[in-house]
């Protein structure tokens, strides 16, 4: 009886018949995860990474956000069972509280959804047909993600290396930012990684070679989602879904697999019956093809343009390094470098009086300022080469300037600001660190070691 609880009840390894009576269990449950994984999930997925794909306008794809998120009834769920206010604004977390009542409105209404189909459909044997499609679009999402996430980090632009790392203390650092800082000090374990993620949409393309797609998909996604669990990436829920997708895709080949393992004689895998004719076949296999050359070409230009603006490709400040404030001086009184530790560290203002400790230049349009508390602060700045001013604002364009230095470079090694901040007269001497000073950077990797090295 319990081979009965699979939709390939009687033959596991082969095409499910339309007269094979499904298990009444294995029906309902193939009706809700039809709506909640399929249609409310996956499809949801595509459609969105489709219209990007096609350069769709963000600010349409984030409106159909709103409404694939079950808007206004998530609105209504919100309010009445967690007193919560559903805003849908875009914040790059994917585990929002308004993610988390989206996702239990779902599995309301697909629990409503698989009752009524139940009731109206409850003389049907089995579903192999839209079982079979249920596959199929779920590999499509699949290829999607994959693609898209593992290009990423191909091109590294998704953990890329920042420069405060280095001088940032690791306990104030979240565990969010030692798995980017940790993934990008080593581009090759990042492109790897990467790797893995486009091997595996790639194979999912073909059904020829979509079980060992989804096999490496399995692999792939459990350690995306248990990264994301153990250094708290907001990314969980999809993470979980991905994990979710590639575990159904992959369950027959694991089942034909622990079998070949214990001996077990295989039958012929035969086809999914997608399509009654064979025409109807090859034309979805072509599409299929066009699908996934669609999406490798567009998520390659999408992510390497994402490496040349904000990845390990992207252009560097002219002034690019560490630089240590060596003289510090107010209104011609010298600013002793004194730490003060009930300054608040994750504050904005700059001050004439706030003693910097470091400078740290690495993007062309901002600065990061370390204060003597080893606070780190980040601010738009624009540095103009030909009239040797460096501008610090509040915004990228500049019209709410904080501070604005002449500079001098005396030595390549050494800068000389001079400005105001808040109104008040300041002149700095910067010193430039060796980069090579930190081992995180300089080490790198050796096959003969007399010990280990912990420095």
């Amino acid at each position: 009886m319990v081979a009965q609880l699979t939709p390939e009840a009687v033959r596991p390894d082969a095409e499910p018949d339309r007269d094979e009576q499904w298990h009444p269990l294995v029906r309902v449950l193939f009706r809700f995860g039809f709506v909640c994984v399929g249609i409310g999930m996956a499809a949801v997925w595509l459609v969105h990474a489709l219209l990007r794909s096609f350069g769709v306008p963000q600010e349409m794809v984030t409106e159909l956000g709103r409404w694939t998120a079950l808007h206004p009834l998530t609105d209504w769920v919100g309010r009445q069972f967690f007193d919560v206010r559903v805003d849908y604004t875009p914040t790059g977390s994917g585990d929002t509280a308004t993610h988390w009542v989206s996702l239990f409105t779902l599995l309301l209404v697909s629990a409503v959804v698989t009752l009524v189909w139940s009731v109206l459909d409850r003389r049907r044997r089995g579903y192999p047909r839209l079982y079979a499609w249920f596959r199929l679009l779920l590999r499509a999402t699949l290829v999607s993600a994959l693609l898209l996430y593992g290009m990423m980090k191909l091109l590294p632009s998704q953990m890329s290396f920042n420069l405060e790392r280095l001088v940032q203390p690791f306990g104030e650092m979240s565990p969010m930012a030692v798995l980017w800082a940790q993934t990008s000090l080593s581009e090759p374990y990042e492109i790897a990684l990467g790797a893995a993620e486009v091997v595996a949409g790639l194979l999912l393309v073909l059904p020829v070679s979509a079980g060992l797609g989804s096999i490496l998909s399995v692999i792939v996604a459990l350690q995306v989602f248990l990264l994301n669990l153990t250094f708290d990436v907001p990314v969980k829920i999809f993470s979980f879904q991905l994990l979710a997708y590639a575990t159904i895709l992959a369950a027959p080949d694991i089942h034909r697999i622990v079998k070949a393992l214990t001996g077990r004689a295989l039958p012929v895998r035969r086809p999914e019956p997608l399509l009654t004719t064979a025409r109807g076949t090859r034309i979805l296999l072509v599409a299929q093809v066009v699908f996934g050359v669609w999406l490798l070409i567009t998520t390659f230009l999408e992510c390497h343009d994402a490496w040349r603006t904000h990845g390990t490709a992207r252009p560097q400040s002219p002034f690019y390094g560490i630089w240590n404030v060596t003289e510090y001086t107010v209104a011609d009184q010298q600013l002793p470098p004194l730490v003060d530790y009930t300054e608040a560290p994750s504050s904005s203002v700059l001050g004439a009086n706030d003693r910097f400790r470091r400078i740290i230049f690495d993007i062309p349009i901002g600065i990061t300022v370390q204060r003597m508390n080893d606070a780190l602060t980040s601010f738009p700045a624009r540095i103009d080469t030909d009239r040797q001013i460096i501008t610090i604002s509040k915004d990228l364009a500049h019209q709410y300037p904080i501070a604005m230095f002449g500079y001098q470079q005396p030595q390549p090694n050494r800068l000389i600001l001079t400005g105001q901040v808040a109104g008040r007269p300041v002149r700095m001497q910067l010193d430039q660190v060796d980069l090579d000073r930190y081992p995180v950077v300089s080490r790198g990797f050796n096959w003969v070691q007399p010990a280990p090295y912990f420095k």
